[in-house]
């Protein structure tokens, strides 16, 4: 196996999508939206992602700001709203939930989010910020430390997001994840797939995906990642159309006792 680094998620769909590379890591909605681009604009010179396996959940933080009080998100219109760099879904993720409350990105002050700058003279850098990350986020730590808040999205919202949009999950951060956070907190998260070109060898793909679920005790037993946000049964339960090898393994995995 060959390790080849990419600059963001885009990137990698890229890339998978010419069969420049076999497997790659990707965020379920960008998955979900390249397949759909693809059929939209009829490109047969790209190959549609296939699904291996749903992973964690990360978690969306919607932060505001110590001292700004708001009752709900359609509040934060007119205002700064940061938004996190690190995936390359970010803009697309805030974009369908600030439409859901009726607010518009162009309503909104934004302005790039680098997750070291997330506060700045003591207090959060802009009026809101919006983060997609595993908890506890690093970055999301010590804005709360500095006394910003999260702000839920649930409620009718979140059952039309999950509605609309197959790669929405409900999510709780639980109480105390965060200084300040007295209460759990009812949010929306994107798993992390890890997905392969369309045209993967079918025997190849069913091996993959044995292997790299026969690893995952392994891996989650060496790593600082939490295993609480994964869900072994889900596993197949991924956005985009399984790769048929993936599938196959899946399907002899119900049958074994």
């Amino acid at each position: 196996m060959q390790l080849v680094q990419t600059m963001g998620t885009g990137a990698t769909v890229t890339a998978l999508q010419r069969g420049d590379a076999d497997l790659g890591f990707v965020l379920a909605d960008v998955a979900y939206f390249a397949n759909l681009s693809l059929g939209e604009h009829h490109d047969t010179s790209l190959e549609p992602l296939r699904g291996i396996a749903a992973l964690q959940t990360a978690p969306v933080h919607l932060l505001t700001r110590r001292g700004l009080v708001i009752q709900q998100v359609s509040d934060l219109r007119g205002l700064d709203v940061r938004m996190n760099a690190a995936f390359a879904s970010q803009a697309l993720l805030a974009q369908l939930v600030f439409n859901a409350y009726g607010l518009d990105l162009a309503n909104l002050r934004r302005r790039p989010l680098i997750a070291d700058l997330i506060v700045r003279a003591g207090n959060l850098d802009g009026d809101a910020a919006f983060v997609t990350g595993y908890y506890p986020a690093n970055a999301v730590r010590t804005a709360a430390r500095l006394g910003a808040q999260l702000m839920p999205i649930d409620g009718p919202i979140l059952e039309h997001l999950r509605r609309e949009y197959p790669f929405v999950r409900s999510v709780s951060i639980p109480a105390n994840t965060y200084e300040g956070q007295h209460a759990s907190v009812k949010t929306i998260g994107v798993d992390r797939l890890l997905v392969c070109r369309a045209d993967l060898d079918q025997r190849l793909a069913h091996d993959l995906t044995q292997q790299f679920l026969n690893a995952l005790p392994a891996v989650f037993g060496s790593v600082r990642t939490s295993p609480r946000l994964l869900d072994l049964d889900q596993m197949a339960a991924t956005p985009i159309p399984l790769h048929k090898g993936a599938a196959q393994y899946y399907r002899e995995r119900e049958l074994t006792p």
